[in-house]
C-alpha cells in the first residue's frame, strides 16, 4: 500500500505542476483534476479527520459553508444541487491539496511549480506578442474582438486571466535582493503584455495589488524612508509616461484612456455622472444582481441560477443601455455573485473565509517577509477583488483555482501547526 501511494504521490507531483495547463484547454480537465485530488482525500481519512477536529478553526469554517450554501431556497433545485455537488468537490480538492502537501517535500514541489509557471508565463508572453504584430497566434488561433488578444485560450478570451494567475502565483521566484532594476523591468514588460491582452479588469486588478504589495514587502522590509519614497514615486511617475507615450495609440490605450475622460466630460454635460454606468455593459448584470438579491435576501436563488431568473422581465430597466442583454451565466462580480444566488448567509460565511484566510496569510507574512507567501496572498486577493469584474465563484475556471491558491495559501500560513497534528499518523 505504501508503494502504491508513493506512485500516487509522485503522479500528483506533476498534476500540480501543470495545472494552468488545465485552465487553457478547459473546464473537462480542470474537472478531472478536482476529482482526483478529491479523491486522494479518501487515501488519507485519517488525516482528513485530524484536520478537521483540529483547533485550526478554519478548516471548520468551510465544512460550515458547505451547509449554508445548500440550495434551501433554489428556484429551480435539480439545477442548483447538481451545481452544489460539484463545490463539494472543490472543498474536497482543497483538503486533498493540503494533505498532499504536507506529505511530501512541499517548498521543493513549489520551487519547481513556479519555475515552470515562470516559462509558461515566458511562452504566452511571446505568444501574445506574435498574435498583437501578426494578427494570429503560434496556433493560427485569432479574435474579431477589436483590442482583444485570443492566444491560447481561442475564442474564451481569458488569456489575460490566466496571465494574471501565473504572475501572481509565480511571484515568490522573484528576491528583490538579487537586482531590482532587472525585476522592476521584467515586470514593467508583464505590465505591457498585461496591457495588450486587452482584458482590463484583470490589468487594473494586475497592476494595483503588484504595485500595492511589493511597495509594502519593500518599505516594510527593508525599512522607510522619505527618500525612498520619493525615488521611487519618481520612477513609477517616470514608468507610466513612458508606458502611457508607448501605448497611447494603441485599440486597447483607447478603451482605457478614454473611460476618465468620459467621465469627466460625464459624455454629455446635462446627464448626471450616474449615466456612465448605465451605458456599460456589466450595468445589467450588477444590477440585476442587485434586484435578485433584494427579492432573495436570505439564501440567495440557489447556485447557477441568476441565468434563469435575469430572464425575467421584472428586471428590465429601460435606463440601461444594454438591459436586453443582462442574462448571462454570472453578474460578472463575485460578491453580487454570491449574493445574489446563496444569499446574505452564505455571504456571510464565505466574507468570513475570505477575511479569516488573508488576515492569516499576512500575519504568517510579517513574521518572515516570505515572498513565495506573499504571491498567494497576493492571487487571493485577485480573486476576491471588488467593484471590477470577475469570473464565476461557482464555475469551473474561476473557482477551481481559487481554491487551489487557497489551499497553498493556507498550508504556507499554517504550516507549522497541520506538520504537527498530522505527525502521528
Amino acid at each position: 500500500m505504501n508503494v502504491i501511494k508513493v506512485k500516487i504521490d509522485s503522479f500528483i507531483n506533476y498534476l500540480i505542476i501543470f495545472f494552468p495547463i488545465y485552465i487553457i484547454l478547459g473546464p473537462l480537465m480542470m474537472n478531472l483534476f478536482s476529482l482526483l485530488m478529491s479523491a486522494y482525500v479518501f487515501l488519507y481519512l485519517k488525516e482528513f479527520k485530524k484536520i478537521l477536529l483540529s483547533n485550526e478553526k478554519f478548516f471548520l469554517l468551510i465544512i460550515f459553508f458547505v451547509f449554508f450554501i445548500f440550495p434551501y431556497n433554489s428556484i429551480n433545485f435539480e439545477n442548483s444541487l447538481i451545481k452544489y455537488v460539484s463545490q463539494l468537490r472543490y472543498i474536497l480538492m482543497f483538503f486533498g491539496i493540503i494533505i498532499f502537501l504536507n506529505n511530501t517535500n512541499s517548498e521543493k514541489l513549489l520551487n519547481k511549480t513556479k519555475k515552470f509557471y515562470l516559462i509558461l508565463l515566458i511562452i504566452i508572453s511571446i505568444d501574445v506578442l506574435k498574435e498583437y504584430f501578426t494578427g494570429k497566434n503560434f496556433l493560427g488561433y485569432n479574435t474579431s474582438y477589436t483590442g482583444r488578444i485570443a492566444s491560447f485560450t481561442n475564442d474564451e478570451l481569458i488569456i489575460g486571466y490566466i496571465f494574471s494567475f501565473l504572475v501572481l502565483f509565480s511571484f515568490g521566484i522573484f528576491d528583490f535582493k538579487i537586482n531590482k532594476k532587472y525585476i522592476l523591468l521584467f515586470f514593467y514588460i508583464l505590465f505591457i503584455i498585461s496591457f495588450l491582452i486587452g482584458e482590463r479588469s484583470n490589468f487594473f486588478k494586475l497592476l494595483i495589488i503588484i504595485i500595492f504589495f511589493s511597495s509594502l514587502h519593500y518599505f516594510i522590509k527593508y525599512k522607510f524612508t522619505l527618500f525612498k519614497l520619493f525615488k521611487s514615486f519618481l520612477i513609477i511617475f517616470l514608468l507610466t509616461l513612458t508606458f502611457w507615450i508607448v501605448l497611447k495609440n494603441t485599440e486597447q490605450a483607447k478603451k482605457i484612456y478614454n473611460l476618465p475622460v468620459s467621465i469627466l466630460n460625464n459624455y454629455s454635460k446635462d446627464l448626471p455622472i450616474s449615466h456612465n454606468f448605465y451605458e456599460t455593459k456589466h450595468a445589467p448584470h450588477y444590477l440585476t444582481a442587485i434586484k435578485i438579491f433584494s427579492n432573495y435576501p436570505f439564501f440567495g436563488i440557489g447556485i447557477d441560477n441568476y441565468k434563469e431568473e435575469s430572464k425575467k422581465k421584472k428586471y428590465e430597466n429601460n435606463k440601461l443601455k444594454f438591459s436586453k442583454f443582462r442574462s448571462s451565466t454570472h453578474p460578472h462580480q463575485i460578491h453580487l455573485e454570491i449574493l445574489s444566488e446563496v444569499g446574505i448567509i452564505g455571504f456571510f460565511f464565505l466574507s468570513i473565509i475570505f477575511t479569516w484566510s488573508f488576515i492569516i496569510g499576512i500575519k504568517s507574512y510579517f513574521k518572515n517577509f516570505n515572498l513565495h507567501l506573499l504571491g498567494h496572498l497576493m492571487l487571493h486577493v485577485f480573486f476576491i477583488f471588488p467593484i471590477l469584474p470577475t469570473g464565476s465563484f461557482f464555475g469551473t475556471i474561476y473557482g477551481m483555482p481559487f481554491w487551489f491558491n487557497l489551499s497553498i495559501l493556507i498550508y504556507l500560513s499554517k504550516r507549522i501547526e497541520i506538520k504537527s497534528f498530522l505527525k502521528n499518523i
